[in-house]
């Protein structure tokens, strides 16, 4: 009998290209560069930190519209600023997820083309991906 192999050697990718998916499309779906270095792990991780700064970034937008729409009606005197600040610092949080998962996979992805899809080392960024599993 023989012993199958966990996952078959992938062939190495165009860093060219992998850089270009994590740029491009990347900044809409991260993690595209790694997924197109095998590196799937990572990659999901990656989509899923990009997700929730989307929608942190939603609701803050909707949060701080709200206040808007509130001042410009009723002038009623509860301060509707509260909401401009709780929905500018919940999207101003959004937009820092969105950035940090798209410029890791520019910035990693060169390393997983090459490496064949293996992941990261160890370190304290990719140990607080943990929480996207």
């Amino acid at each position: 009998e023989e012993e199958m192999p966990d996952r078959e050697p992938r062939e190495v990718g165009s860093v060219f290209v992998g850089e270009l998916l994590a740029i491009f499309p990347g900044l809409f779906v991260h993690g595209l560069g790694h997924y197109y270095a095998g590196d799937y792990r990572t990659a999901s991780r990656l989509l899923r930190i990009g997700e929730f700064g989307y929608l942190l970034t939603a609701v803050g937008g909707g949060v701080g519209a709200g206040g808007y729409y509130l001042d410009r009606s009723n002038g009623s005197s509860w301060p509707p600023v509260t909401l401009y600040a709780t929905g500018g610092t919940i999207a101003l949080v959004g937009v820092t997820y969105v950035l940090s998962a798209w410029f890791y996979d520019m910035i990693d992805t060169p390393r997983a083309v090459r490496s064949g899809g293996e992941p990261p080392p160890r370190t304290p960024f990719v140990d607080s991906l943990d929480l996207f599993q």
